[in-house]
């Protein structure tokens, strides 16, 4: 007989006396009432707890096991059945018993798959999506969601509000939940790059079996509003800037046309000038056709392998001409060895193409212009994630920048001296489209500047996990 624990021994012993209390005082009665001797009523007592404890331990001991093994099944489901020894009838109970285990288990494994299946479903969804419980806590979440939110501890079991903090989204879903429809609203997450979703919550008919009540599904709005923005800040600054140019245009034609019809020297004098007003013109247009198509795209980030040391060796060769013209005197200065950085080659070559000519142009005739690039194992706090990434800084010794205007210098045709950016050739969005890409790639702008001293303009890049 297997060993039984002390818990079992005193229940066997309980069932065992129990059904004997009956015969006991119908003995003793007897006893009492001389029909029976008191040596023969004890007798007969001990021989019916005999037979009542050998009928316990050949039969009722097969029902502890089950008990036993039912307790054992609440915290191991794969626990092993008990052997049984003599009752037939405790034998139909432990196979009924196991046919339970096996059909819980069935249904718990069809649950798990079901669950699985749906999680797959979720995380199949390109959008960010997640499901709530009624205390507007996340039951589950789908790869899009994990992704976009990026929270150390995940997001399952978060209140809504330590998702996104937004009280337009959270006065939604309260609606939702207490008067059972379907709401909306619009937010806009700052970092890493400032992306604008719409939230659609619908409330569940009843309540799932996991708590789930609400359904959240978010919509990136950044593309859409991009498009509308861009098209009106378009409009309006292409009419601006355009505006003198074309007027100046205009005014030599019409001062050809009459009084200077017949002047040869002025009419040479004015075709130069209208040349480089037009020249301007179409600068112009370039630059805010390449912004825009950057600010398209400036929430998807560039998956290519790209050579910074060969990339700045390449542009810093396509500005000799440049830079010789005025006289600068370049530094160049590119540790061995940097890593790739995750990026697209044209458009860093245009960052760094603005960011140096910038520099010839504003460092003064015969000035110096240093090239650095570097790595560097702490970001600024501008520049999203974690760990070492590369340094490329391009320093002038010109004037420099008051640092009033250093927080403005990124915005579209934001300029520090108007007349002496239209006269080299600047047409206000160098900077704009240095800073959208540095985004796109998830980096950073970072501008030092002293009057008198020269400005330093850095770029900081993740680098390529080796």
């Amino acid at each position: 007989m297997a060993q039984l624990s002390p818990a079992s021994l005193r229940r066997l012993a309980a069932w065992a006396v129990g059904p004997c209390l009956p015969a006991w005082a119908v003995l003793l009665g007897l006893a009492l009432v001389d029909r029976l001797g008191w040596i023969t009523a004890l007798v007969c007592c001990a021989i019916v707890f005999v037979l009542m404890a050998v009928l316990v331990l050949t039969r009722l001991a097969d029902f502890d096991r089950i008990i036993r093994y039912a307790e054992e099944l609440l915290a191991n489901p794969d626990a092993p059945s008990p052997l049984l020894h003599t009752s037939a009838t405790a034998q139909r109970l432990l196979s009924g018993l196991t046919a339970l285990r096996k059909l819980w288990a069935d249904r718990r494994d069809e649950a798990d798959a079901l669950a699985k299946s749906r999680q797959d479903i979720l995380d199949s969804l390109p959008d960010p999506f997640f499901l709530l419980d009624r205390r507007r806590r996340v039951v589950s979440a789908n790869a899009a969601a994990r992704a976009l939110f990026e929270l150390e501890r995940g997001l399952t079991g978060r209140d809504l509000a330590g998702v996104i903090r937004d009280p337009k989204v959270l006065e939604a879903a309260d609606v939702a939940l207490a008067q059972n429809r379907k709401t909306e609203a619009q937010f806009t997450l700052p970092a890493p790059v400032e992306h604008t979703f719409g939230a659609l919550i619908v409330p569940l008919s009843a309540t799932a079996q996991d708590g789930t009540a609400l359904i959240v599904a978010l919509h990136d709005q950044t593309e859409r509003l991009k498009m509308d923005r861009m098209r009106a800040d378009f409009v309006a600054n292409a009419s601006h800037e355009l505006r003198t140019p074309l007027a100046s245009v205009l005014g030599f034609i019409e001062t050809l046309q009459g009084p200077a019809k017949d002047d040869a020297e002025a009419r040479e004098k004015f075709l130069e000038i209208m040349l480089k007003q037009a020249n301007r013109m179409t600068r112009l247009i370039d630059d805010l056709l390449s912004l825009s198509r950057i600010e398209l795209r400036e929430h998807t980030r560039p998956t290519e392998a790209v050579d910074m040391g060969g990339l700045l060796q390449n542009t810093v060769e396509l500005l000799d001409r440049q830079i010789k013209e005025r006289r600068v005197t370049l530094a160049y200065n590119v540790a061995s060895g940097l890593p790739a950085v995750l990026g697209d080659a044209n458009e860093l070559s245009q960052v760094f193409h603005n960011l140096i000519i910038n520099a010839v142009k504003y460092g003064g005739e015969q000035g110096r212009v240093d090239v650095t690039a570097e790595m560097s194992d702490t970001r600024p706090p501008s520049m999203p994630g974690r760990g070492p990434c590369l340094k490329i800084s391009v320093r002038d010794y010109g004037e420099g920048i008051a640092r009033e205007h250093i927080p403005r210098l990124t915005e579209r045709f934001y300029r520090v001296d108007n007349a002496r950016s239209r006269e080299l050739g600047g047409t206000g969005l160098g900077l704009a489209i240095v800073k959208h890409i540095t985004n796109r790639h998830r980096g950073a702008l970072v501008v030092d500047s002293d009057v008198g001293k020269g400005a330093t303009f850095t770029v900081y890049l993740p680098a390529v996990a080796t």
